[in-house]
């Protein structure tokens, strides 16, 4: 896996022209969350470990879905433990489910995977999984964010998922949360404190760590 994880702020000290550099960095990393938004999966089969074939939309209608996607590598200690706490963050949104699906050569596997229809064929060829990926579906069964945030950048991937919720695409929500921070690390938008506090239940720290990682 080539994971390449920047600190979007506070990786050296700040000037104003390497303060809009590394926002610029991060800005680029997350512009293809939006590739593709037109494609909706609500018609791809998805198979149960028992073998039973459900449409997505019958899964997950009306639902904003986290789908963790993997194939033959698995995920790290790491990823399993970020994963579990992203999870716990979000049990509080009833309109927010988490689900996961293997694409790999194991039939034996016991996680749901992709079925041989020709929608599914077609989102199987849109995948391009080599390391383990997320995807956020929307409500409406359209793809939020493609390869998007993955549970190890936290904050940025709350905010990405907690808008996805009222259908935006991940590329906007992303940009607007760089936007919002300052050179010290802080949040300089109101609106982002307001939904900080909100979400974690306490105010943002003096200095808050917020990395993104690319998957490739």
């Amino acid at each position: 896996m080539k994971k390449i994880t920047y600190l979007i702020l506070g990786l050296c000290v700040l000037t104003s022209s390497c303060t809009m550099m590394v926002k610029g960095i991060a800005k680029l990393m997350v512009k293809n969350y939006n590739d593709y938004t037109s494609t909706h999966i609500s018609d791809v089969k998805i198979v149960d470990p028992e073998g039973r074939n459900q449409s997505f939309g019958n899964l997950y209608n009306g639902k904003t879905v986290y789908l963790y996607v993997w194939g033959n590598k698995k995920r790290s200690v790491q990823q399993e433990k970020s994963y579990q706490q992203l999870k716990e963050r979000f049990a509080k949104y009833p309109d927010v489910v988490f689900s996961e699906l293997y694409v790999g050569s194991d039939t034996s596997s016991n996680t749901s995977r992709l079925g041989d229809d020709t929608p599914s064929a077609e989102f199987r060829k849109i995948l391009m999984i080599g390391d383990p990926a997320a995807f956020i579906i929307g409500k409406d069964g359209a793809i939020l964010a493609y390869k998007g945030p993955r549970p190890d950048d936290k904050i940025i991937l709350d905010y990405v998922l907690y808008q996805a919720m009222t259908g935006e695409d991940g590329t906007k929500s992303a940009k607007r949360f760089i936007r919002g921070m300052n050179g010290n690390s802080q949040f300089k938008s109101s609106k982002l404190i307001e939904w900080y506090t909100g979400h974690f239940g306490k105010a943002p720290g003096d200095k808050l760590n917020v990395s993104l990682s690319s998957t490739n």
